[in-house]
């Protein structure tokens, strides 16, 4: 039987919880054991952000990406966790900025699986593909 990556992350968020740093770091190296012994070390990656997902979730928090053609005042970082807050309900929002000038203008805001795409390059690119239709 197939072990999915929900199944793996879920049973080593149950496995961590309450241990020491040294215990976790035993936990996971037998779960690196264990996804070599069923061939599915190409999880790892996928395992590892749905475990960090549900460590958010149990914790609060939320991560989320930020990425606009031009860098963000502090005052604009600060209304995206507020309304991150306000939309997930969390107590603590990890907000990482990045500067990506192929955005052309606008934002694209990526949170747990949710992405906002708000920017100009979207739009043309919508209207490009209503134009052509």
């Amino acid at each position: 039987m197939k072990i999915s990556v929900s199944q793996y992350a879920s049973a080593l968020f149950d496995l961590v919880a309450g241990k020491s740093e040294k215990e976790a770091k035993a936990i996971i190296k037998n779960l690196v054991f264990t996804l070599d012994k069923n061939h599915d070390l190409g999880k790892a990656d996928a395992i590892s952000a749905s475990f960090a997902e549900l460590w958010n979730k149990e914790h609060g928090e939320v991560d989320a990406k930020l990425s606009s053609a031009r860098e963000f005042s502090a005052a604009t970082r600060e209304m995206v966790v507020d309304y991150l807050k306000n939309k997930t309900g969390a107590k603590k929002i990890i907000l990482e900025t990045e500067v990506n000038p192929e955005i052309i203008g606008g934002f694209v805001l990526r949170y747990g699986s949710k992405v906002l795409d708000g920017s100009l390059k979207n739009s043309l690119n919508s209207l490009k593909n209503k134009i052509s239709n």
